[in-house]
Parts: structure tokens; C-alpha cells; sequence
């Protein structure tokens, strides 16, 4: 019993003083420094996703914008001169259209296969007639192109069958491009 009652040496408290301080430390480190730092590592992760979901954002908000702006300059067109992408199978519409539009004029049409790509349809059309002058072939390529319907008209060709464009007869021919909105 008299062991335990005994004042401890000065190296002993030293020792002992040491050992606290080191638990103190440790205990420190592991109640406060450690929690502080994990938290400081998410709270820079969650920082990171923040930071990509605002440039995710911004890029949604560029489509978008890009997007409204398109269809304010689509908006403020006259009427006549929007057009629309009708759903996939619009051959019969077209047809009855083209009747009507080459009706004065005997031409020859052919037609490349449909393809689809990414929701839209594409139907491509070659043709060719001759025209009693400048006047006729414009108003047939007009109402051609005047469709309504979504289309791209591309080489075109007038050639005269003697002399200059506007007081001859013309040969024309080109490619038209229809889209219709093959989505389900």
C-alpha cells in the first residue's frame, strides 16, 4: 500500500506530463483536426460538382437561348413564308402539290430513296421541265419552294434554249430536299 501513496519523481511527472500532452494532441488531431480537414475535402468535392453543374447550366442556357432567339426571327416572319416539318409519310401531300404547282409544264421527277436520320426524314427529288420563258420558270420554282413544308432547293439550272435567259424558252432542272419529322 505504500507504493501508491508515494510522491512521483520529478522524471516521472515529466514523463507523465508528456504522455498527457501527447494524448491531448492525439486526441486533437483526432476529434478536431482530422473532421476539419475531411470536411474541408468535401466541402471542396461538392464545390467541384457545383462548378460543373453551373457550366452544364450555362451551356443549357446558350442552347436555349440560341434556340428561343431562332424562333423569335421564325415568329416575326410573315406567315406565307413559314414552314413547317410535316410527319413522315407526307408523299401524298406532296404529290397532290406538285400536280397543282407543274400543272402548265410537263416535267419529269425522280425521286431518291427516303432516309432517316436522328428523327427526320429526307426526301430528295429531282427534277426538270420546260418553261415558256423566265416568268413561268420563276413562278414554278416559287411555288416549288413555297410549299409550307420544310425544303432546301439546291442546283438549280436555267439554260436557254437560244439566246438570253429572260426572252427564251428554258430548260429547268434542279434538286429539292423535303424533311418531314420521322419521330416516333
Amino acid at each position: 500500500m505504500s507504493h501508491i501513496n508515494r510522491n512521483l519523481s520529478r522524471r516521472e511527472k515529466v514523463l507523465l506530463l508528456v504522455l498527457v500532452l501527447i494524448g491531448l494532441i492525439g486526441l486533437y488531431f483526432y476529434l478536431v483536426h482530422y473532421p476539419i480537414v475531411n470536411r474541408m475535402s468535401e466541402i471542396e468535392n461538392e464545390r467541384g460538382e457545383v462548378a460543373d453543374q453551373q457550366i452544364v447550366a450555362d451551356a443549357r442556357s446558350a442552347v436555349y437561348k440560341s434556340m428561343k432567339d431562332e424562333l423569335d426571327v421564325i415568329f416575326a416572319m410573315p406567315e406565307d413564308k413559314i414552314t413547317v416539318m410535316p410527319n413522315y409519310d407526307n408523299i401524298q401531300v406532296l404529290m397532290q402539290q406538285f400536280n397543282t404547282i407543274f400543272a402548265n409544264v410537263s416535267p419529269e421527277l425522280s425521286f431518291d430513296t427516303v432516309t432517316v436520320s436522328d428523327g427526320v426524314a429526307v426526301r430528295t427529288m429531282r427534277f426538270s421541265f420546260a418553261a415558256s420563258g423566265y416568268e413561268e420558270a420563276k413562278e414554278v420554282i416559287t411555288n416549288l419552294t413555297g410549299t409550307g413544308f420544310r425544303c432546301l432547293l439546291s442546283g438549280l439550272t436555267l439554260s436557254p434554249s437560244d439566246g438570253d435567259v429572260e426572252t427564251n424558252e428554258l430548260h429547268v432542272s434542279g434538286v429539292i430536299t423535303f424533311y418531314e419529322n420521322a419521330a416516333d
